[in-house]
């Protein structure tokens, strides 16, 4: 599966390996290239903008610090948004509010967009184990489907409910 990543911070670029080692096609981005060195090394893809990573990608996970961070990764210029079209899925792993998870699942799906949020719990410890806790929001559908992508990285995805 072709898969991006945004944010290889303390938490995304655990979960980012994990995708890597599982063997999908990576495309990858942070604010700091320097952080992408390892994926690179391994043969992801880099990608100079969010909207880079959405054309590359079938599925596009973020994992930002917070709602600002999240709004502007998607949103901004040169944004998720600005790349992602009809067909494709994007899964919020990111620390965020629940009135901006909101706003991202009537963007996306005004696109043509499935979004889940993914909200995960277990620090960096079980980012790096692949034992991280999920509490995730979106059509029950979707959670379906991706369920075998979120168990490659965390080992309790748990459907909540509707987005937010």
């Amino acid at each position: 599966m072709k898969v991006g990543f945004i944010g290889l911070g303390a938490m995304g670029r655990h979960m980012a390996r994990h995708l890597q080692e599982a063997g999908h096609d990576m495309t990858v981005h942070d604010i700091r290239r320097e952080a992408a060195t390892p994926f690179l090394e391994a043969g992801a893809d880099w990608a100079d903008t969010p909207k880079g990573v959405a054309l590359a990608s079938e599925v596009i996970l973020t994992s930002l610090p917070g709602p600002v961070d999240v709004e502007g990764v998607v949103l901004g210029p040169d944004g998720i948004a600005d790349g992602i079209t009809s067909g494709q899925v994007y899964l919020d792993l990111s620390t965020n509010s629940p009135v901006v998870t909101r706003r991202l699942h009537r963007e996306m799906a005004d696109r043509g967009v499935e979004m889940l949020d993914v909200p995960v719990s277990g620090g960096t410890v079980g980012a790096e184990a692949g034992t991280l806790s999920m509490l995730v929001g979106g059509d029950e559908e979707l959670f379906n489907r991706m369920l075998p992508l979120l168990e490659q990285f965390g080992d309790k995805p748990f459907y909540c409910g509707p987005s937010g």
